[in-house]
């Protein structure tokens, strides 16, 4: 099986709203990626690591906004980021050693 980085990222990054008003709720972030993590079935293992990834690429987004008191862009996050966090996920655990396979050869 192949997997499809881009969209993957892409339907990830659907989930979430357009802006986040974290200076409003700095704790927006984590209940955004906790609802979407309980709409994926918990059998689909990409889902659920492509969500925890993306909510770890909006990391350094959410601090700046918070810092400067602006709202936050999901839509913001890079490819790039998101693929980093994908490959960090898969690499700190054994138990993905079949996922990470599929996933560097894709």
């Amino acid at each position: 099986m192949t997997i499809d980085k881009s969209a993957l990222f892409e339907a990830t990054k659907a989930l979430w709203p357009q802006i986040v008003r974290v200076s409003d709720n700095s704790n927006a972030t984590n209940e955004i990626y906790q609802a979407n993590e309980k709409a994926v079935p918990q059998g689909d293992d990409w889902r659920q690591l492509a969500l925890w990834a993306f909510h770890q690429a909006l990391g350094v987004l959410e601090k700046r906004a918070l810092a400067k008191g602006l709202p936050l862009y999901p839509h913001e996050v890079a490819f790039d980021e998101f693929d980093t966090r994908m490959r960090a996920n898969l690499n700190g655990v054994d138990c993905w050693l079949d996922e990470r396979a599929e996933y560097e050869s894709s």
